[in-house]
């Protein structure tokens, strides 16, 4: 007979989803691991002997909350090879990936010049999309697919428009109302424009 009423989360979860909503709400530095055992509902020494210290917590909590080892996998299973096509993938999983989990948002756009070495934590998240794109790009010109162009920085500007759009998304809310915008369009428009850029890059001779 089935036990009614008992949470079977592991707790290793329970400690980085109370981590992930506690960051979110008072930042790195105001958020203790004390704190975090409490709403995990596990015992302070547990937190510890899961994870060792802050550090390490809000690491696991919320950088590799963003990039799990199964993102980059799952969304190349559905490339085709057209640039037009894999743009749209990548932007559509982009948003699915981060609209849900808006604390993450938050937290960024919160700690981010507060701390140098959560700082430098920070930027592993952008800086493996921006390489992902990267690669991806150069793949296709060896193919002969797209003509040779900067991709480093095609890769940079694709996903910090789709991050000002995200925070727009997010902060917001009573412009969006008025505008009530489209997510589906904005990335039908981010992607058409760096298809065509992609296509047409500019005579570095001029």
């Amino acid at each position: 007979m089935a036990t009614i009423g008992v949470d079977r989360t592991p707790t290793r979860e329970k400690i980085l989803s109370a981590a992930l909503s506690l960051f979110g709400e008072k930042g790195y530095a105001g958020t203790s691991t004390r704190e975090i055992a409490e709403r995990a509902g596990v015992n302070h020494i547990t937190l510890f002997r899961h994870f060792g210290n802050k550090e390490n917590l809000f690491q696991e909590s919320v950088i590799s909350h963003k990039t799990s080892r199964d993102y980059f996998p799952k969304i190349e299973a559905l490339f085709t090879g057209d640039i037009e096509h894999d743009l749209r993938v990548l932007a559509k999983a982009y948003f699915e990936e981060n609209i849900p989990n808006k604390e993450v948002t938050w937290i960024f756009m919160r700690e981010i010049h507060q701390d140098k070495e959560l700082e430098k934590l920070f930027f592993e998240y952008p800086n493996n999309l921006f390489r992902h794109l990267e690669n991806y790009l150069t793949q296709l010109h060896e193919q002969g697919k797209i003509p040779k162009g900067n991709f480093k920085y095609t890769a940079n500007f694709f996903y910090s428009l789709l991050s000002s759009i995200l925070i727009f998304q997010l902060t917001l809310p009573h412009m969006n109302e008025e505008i009530n915008p489209d997510i589906g369009e904005m990335v039908e428009e981010v992607v058409n424009l760096f298809t065509a850029s992609l296509y047409h890059p500019r005579n570095e001779e001029r």
